[in-house]
């Protein structure tokens, strides 16, 4: 008699319990290949902080996965990459062959595309504004 009672109770309990165990293993955004995606930061030096070399010079990107930008479509801020080396899966690290291009307008560079640019949607490449 008494397990009739606490059965309903039960069931809501592991109900509850399967939907928080499984939100907590929510898929990382991945390429068409299944490569990983890791966030970077775009973070100007300070000679000719948004020119196209130092836009494209992967040296000034660095990991930040919770980066937001303004909206905008004026500067660099951040992209969504595969190409890196995630030998430290806390500080990946953006290898060349990302292939970052970047465009200006009165001397200042966002970027336009990446390696990873024509399999994923335009929300890989985030511009800033002004």
């Amino acid at each position: 008699m008494k397990l009739i009672k606490i059965l309903p109770a039960c069931g809501l309990a592991l109900g509850v319990a399967l939907v928080i165990a499984t939100s907590a293993f929510t898929k990382a955004p991945q390429t068409k290949s299944g490569d990983p995606m890791y966030q970077f930061t775009y973070n100007p030096p300070t000679t000719n902080p948004y020119s196209v070399s130092n836009v494209e010079n992967v040296a000034n990107w660095s990991y930040d996965p919770n980066a937001t930008c303004p909206s905008g479509n004026v500067k660099a801020c951040t992209i969504e990459a595969s190409h890196v080396d995630a030998s430290d899966p806390t500080n990946p690290v953006l290898l060349s062959s990302e292939d970052i291009d970047a465009a200006a307008t009165a001397g200042v560079a966002r970027v336009i595309s990446t390696a990873d640019a024509p399999s994923l949607p335009s929300s890989s490449i985030t511009n800033r504004s002004n």
